[in-house]
Parts: C-alpha cells; sequence; structure tokens
C-alpha cells in the first residue's frame, strides 16, 4: 500500500495519518545487499538501531538510475524503511531544458506508488549552487499537484541569509540546512560566528527564521564530510557525548527530524571493505538512537507538541530547552552551550516529587515548586516528572 506523508498544524511530519520522527541517513544508506561486521543484513541491523529512512540516488536525472532506486525501495520494504529519492535537476524546470518535466513525470509514475517511497528531496543547497527560484517553484507546483501524498524536502548549505534562502522554501513542504561544525581547526563549515559546536542550535533558528516558523524543519547532522577528508584535512569525527549534544540541540529548537550525513564518507580499514561506517555506528550513532528510536522510552516525547507549560530556569544563559507533555508525564529536554558549569533551577508549581534524569539512573527531588541541577558545557539532561 502507499505511504502518504503529510504535515500537521504543529509541524510535525506525519505518516499515514501518525506522527513521525524521520532518522535518515544521507548520501546514501549501505551499498545493496550490504552486511555488517558481523554478517547481518545491514539494513535490518540499522532499521533495528532506530534508523528510519535513506536518501536513494545521486539524481535520478536518467532513467538508467530507476532499477536501482526500486531495489533500494523494495530493500528497504523488507524492513519497514523508507527511501528519499534525489530529484535533483527535475526539481527544476527551465526553458533550456523541458525534458525534466517530463522525467519528473516519469519518476513520479514509476514511484509514488511504491510503499517505502516517504520524501522526495529536491535540488541540495540550492541558493549556495544559484538555481532558479521560479524555475524551483515552478517544479514544486508540478510534483505537488501529479504527487500530492509525498512532501519535498530542501537541504540548504550553512550559507546566505534568511531572506534569500526564504524565497527558495517557497518550492517545498519540509527545509533543512546541513551544518558539520568538527574539523580541524573547529567550525570551517559554516558562515555564523559561533565556530563551537552549539553552532547547531543558531542554524536551527535561521532555517527556522527562513520558513517563518511554518513550515517544519530538519537539521542535518556531522558524521564525516569533505572538510575532514584526507589527505588534504585531518580525519575527525564527533564523539558520542557531541553527537547527542547537537541532536538534542537541534529538537530543543524545533527539529522535526534529524539526518546524517557522511556515512559512506572517509571510510578506513573495515569499513571501507563494507562500504560503511561501522565503527561510526557501533560507537556513535546505534546509542544515541537508541534514546529516540520507536519504542524508546523518549520516542513519544519526540512525537509530542510543544508543552504550553511555562517553565523558569534561572542560574544560567545558555542552557535551552523545550517540554513536552505525554499523558501525566511531563519531559524537558535541555542543553547547555559552552560556558562554564553552571547550577541551574527549573521552577514550575507542577514541578514536585521526584524528577526522573532519564538515561542517567539517578533522580532529583522537587522541592516547593523547583529543582536544581549541574550542567557543564554541552552538557544534555532530559527530565521527566509526573504531573
Amino acid at each position: 500500500m502507499p505511504t502518504v506523508v503529510t504535515i500537521d498544524d504543529y509541524n510535525r511530519v506525519l505518516l499515514n495519518g501518525k506522527p513521525w520522527f524521520p532518522i535518515c541517513l544521507t548520501p546514501f544508506g549501505p551499498p545493496l545487499g550490504a552486511k555488517d561486521p558481523t554478517g547481518r543484513d545491514a539494513v535490518e541491523v540499522l532499521a533495528a538501531g532506530g534508523v528510519n529512512s535513506f536518501r536513494i540516488g545521486r539524481g535520478h536525472n536518467d532513467v538508467s538510475e530507476d532499477d536501482d532506486c526500486e531495489r533500494y525501495l523494495d530493500w528497504y520494504a523488507q524492513h519497514g524503511m523508507y527511501g528519499w529519492p534525489y530529484i535533483a535537476e527535475m526539481s527544476v524546470f527551465l526553458p533550456e531544458h523541458p525534458e525534466r518535466k517530463k522525467r519528473l513525470r516519469q519518476f513520479v509514475e514509476r514511484f509514488s506508488k511504491h510503499p517505502a517511497l516517504a520524501i522526495y528531496k529536491t535540488m541540495d543547497e540550492p541558493a549556495w549552487g544559484k538555481q532558479s527560484i521560479e524555475g524551483m517553484v515552478a517544479a514544486y507546483k508540478y510534483l505537488k499537484k501529479i504527487d500530492p501524498c509525498h512532501p519535498a524536502w530542501m537541504a540548504h548549505a550553512p550559507r546566505d541569509t534568511v531572506e534569500l534562502l526564504r524565497e527558495y522554501c517557497k518550492a517545498c513542504d519540509i527545509a533543512a540546512v546541513d551544518i558539520y561544525p568538527i574539523s580541524v581547526p573547529m567550525g570551517k563549515h559554516g558562515h555564523l560566528p559561533n565556530k563551537n559546536i552549539s553552532v547547531v542550535g543558531d542554524y536551527a533558528d535561521f532555517i527556522n527564521k527562513a520558513v517563518r516558523g511554518k513550515k517544519p524543519f530538519f537539521m542535518i547532522l556531522q558524521v564525516a564530510w569533505s572538510g575532514v577528508t584526507p589527505p588534504n584535512n585531518i580525519l575527525v569525527m564527533p564523539t558520542f557525548r557531541q553527537e547527542r549534544y547537537m541532536a538534542y540541540q537541534a529538537i530543543i529548537k524545533g527539529a522535526r527530524g534529524l539526518v546524517f550525513f557522511g556515512m559512506p564518507v572517509a571510510l578506513q580499514g573495515r569499513d571501507a571493505d563494507l562500504g560503511y561506517n561501522w565503527t561510526f555506528w557501533e560507537e556513535v550513532l546505534s546509542p544515541l538512537l537508541k534514546e529516540f528510536a520507536e519504542g524508546s522510552e523518549l520516542h513519544d516525547a519526540l512525537l509530542a507538541p510543544d508543552s504550553g507549560l511555562r517553565i523558569v530556569l534561572s542560574g544560567a544563559d545558555d542552557v535551552e530547552f523545550t517540554t513536552r507533555q505525554v499523558g501525566s508525564f511531563l519531559y524537558i529536554l535541555a542543553a547547555k552551550r559552552e560556558s562554564p558549569e553552571s547550577k541551574v533551577t527549573f521552577s514550575n508549581e507542577c514541578l514536585t516529587g521526584e524528577i526522573e534524569v532519564m538515561f542517567e539512573n539517578r533522580f532529583i527531588e522537587a522541592r516547593h515548586g523547583s529543582f536544581t541541577d549541574t550542567f557543564m558545557a554541552n552538557d544534555v539532561h532530559v527530565y521527566r516528572a509526573r504531573l
């Protein structure tokens, strides 16, 4: 049965009518038929670990790529996962390329009813590449006409201005921005003055302003990228603690999906032989996604709208947080930027009794409507309180 992917009034992505938190690996999933280091089906392993989507293809501008696209979609469907085909030039209509409209229709007619198709990825970083805004809007309108059941998402480079990106975002349903702050030296990627990993939050604000808060956005987070690829760069990737901070900060700032870039980039040793970064998966992504995956203790909170409950925070001006309510529980997701250690107090009259600090095996006692905890630089704490 074909999927139907829509967006609700809270900017949540709905998959067949139910809230969905996309977790996607890009630019590609594992090679067709790939195995993990133990010999298991690679997609089966990633699906069990919390990934639910992969970008597919280098552009599908030529029909010769379509058979591989179908093979990937079939593979993903076997494991309840989804593909996001990259439609590249097909998403930019130009007078000198009238064939693109026909090619887009051909592609959509072949794949729009595939049960593993979820989202179309339009031309990558179009503002940075100076693509035609008018051409992208025309292609987007045509895509929505011939397939209203699958959204188009647009990934931007960490460049340009909010005003320019706003014009491009007229040609998408879901926006995104990539930011890869970890390099030697730090902060080679991106044009904002902040060179620390907390720049992820700055770019979340940046892309949210570009859509005026009226469309969902995803954050594209770092595994590896060209700025860390040898021999011209020092190979460095996020630690678990760094990736966890970036992921939570993105969610706190409003991201309704996470995309991780670079699993097939700068591979070495065993990973090069297998075609995927299983070392990073085992050491960083797999333990991180245990906190987010469907069935995890936090997953329902990721799907919930932001709570209207007003929590007052004191003790530090660089702790960012959001609140989500699920049933009789309040979740507070909090992350601190790079300033020194602080004791931070959260206050609201509803905060009473034991507050669970999730994933840390500890509790804090709330007294007189408040509780206090310690935050180091780039710490993340997730609290669960019974209302």
